[in-house]
């Protein structure tokens, strides 16, 4: 597997901060996402740097990538995985050994990421162990019911929001008692997650939602109406 770490990215979204992308290995089989299933890194730009880290022409190899992240400058605000996830111990298993050594590395910065791994209790207790360690990683949820079970396990949740459902902009809700809010990077202009931070706080109570879009958005629209 091969991770790759950009220093400045050019993501008008993301804003100039630095981003990373791992290879498509690091997936979970159980995100319905993954493949043609609608996943937004799939997309052209992002997928063309992507294969590239999978073919092993970009990035590097777990260890140096670590030593990279731990060369970043004291407080840097960072994006772990634009395209990839988490390195895995076994399909579906979160390498509880490998993260341990991400929130060292991350140790006086500021890195977040999301993960599409089932939240099974170890998976879980990997991700919470992960947040009080200063690595914020969000649960990624592909419904609305999903993201509302995990919010109310207390970890830090984001999700896929239909347009079907929602419209382009439904801003925020409640749902059995949980708030949601629409990315403001999608409706606010000048907003990226440089100034946002918002996905980066691991203790906050609000899902973080994120449209559907991109060229698979009609399949992504099917999965997040559950």
């Amino acid at each position: 597997m091969h991770f790759q770490l950009v220093k400045k990215s050019s993501n008008s979204k993301v804003g100039p901060i630095p981003i990373t992308n791992s290879t498509r290995a690091t997936c979970p089989p159980a995100c319905p996402l993954s493949g043609d299933g609608g996943c937004y890194a799939e997309n052209y730009h992002t997928r063309l740097n992507w294969d590239q880290v999978d073919k092993g022409a970009r990035g590097k190899l777990w260890p140096e990538f670590l030593a990279d992240i731990e060369a970043l400058p004291a407080g840097t605000l960072w994006r772990h995985n634009v395209a990839g996830d988490l390195p895995p111990i076994a399909p579906d298993k979160l390498d509880e050994s490998a993260i341990s050594g991400l929130v060292s590395a991350n140790r006086g910065k500021r890195g977040f990421t999301y993960t599409h791994y089932p939240m099974t209790s170890k998976n879980a207790r990997i991700i919470q162990t992960a947040n009080n360690g200063g690595f914020t990683i969000n649960a990624s949820a592909n419904t609305e019911a999903q993201a509302v079970g995990y919010a109310k396990r207390g970890l830090p949740t984001v999700s896929i929001i239909s347009k079907q459902d929602r419209g382009e902009n439904w801003r925020g809700f409640k749902r059995a008692g949980v708030q949601f809010v629409q990315c403001p990077a999608e409706y606010k202009e000048g907003v990226t997650c440089q100034n946002c931070k918002l996905c980066a706080h691991p203790k906050r109570s609000t899902v973080v939602g994120f449209t559907v879009h991109g060229t698979r958005a009609k399949r992504a629209d099917i999965i997040a109406r559950g």
